[in-house]
């Protein structure tokens, strides 16, 4: 949690995603196995990634602070789907070199842009978002989600 200049704290959706489905993986069975692999792409990466590719003249703390935050949760769930999913319906894709190829790739440049983002650099978070980030996703969509 982050208290900004104005006293209002904001909690990491990162921390807050990685709470929800890390401490409440126990509590999941198979009549309840969490969000599924179409879920997480939809609800989580895909509106994170926007944010990172939509990131343009950014001037506040509190935008390049929601930005870091985006890059975070693509991490996080970068690393449950690099698993499977949680509730392990997608091991078996999971265990694919270029599906996992892709996650990881997908993790590295939300890192770089990461440090682009600390470093206050609005270029380098461009070619993070763009150079790096965008080819892995569009290049497992190619192969896990044909149009």
């Amino acid at each position: 949690m982050k208290t900004t200049g104005r006293g209002v704290q904001v909690v990491s959706s990162a921390a807050a995603l990685v709470a929800i489905l890390f401490v409440a993986a126990p509590a999941w069975t198979q009549t309840d196995p969490g969000l599924n692999m179409r879920e997480i792409m939809l609800s989580v990466i895909a509106p994170t990634t926007n944010r990172i590719w939509a990131a343009n003249d950014v001037q506040t703390d509190t935008e390049w602070q929601e930005l870091e935050q985006a890059a975070l949760t693509v991490i996080a769930a970068g690393t449950l789907i690099s698993q499977g999913g949680p509730d392990g319906a997608y091991r078996e894709q999971a265990q694919n070199a270029d599906w996992q190829e892709y996650t990881q790739a997908m993790m590295a440049a939300s890192r770089s842009a990461i440090r682009a983002i600390q470093n206050r650099d609005e270029e380098a978070l461009f070619a993070a978002g763009n150079d790096e980030l965008y080819p892995p996703c569009e290049n497992c969509h190619k192969v896990y989600l044909p149009r």
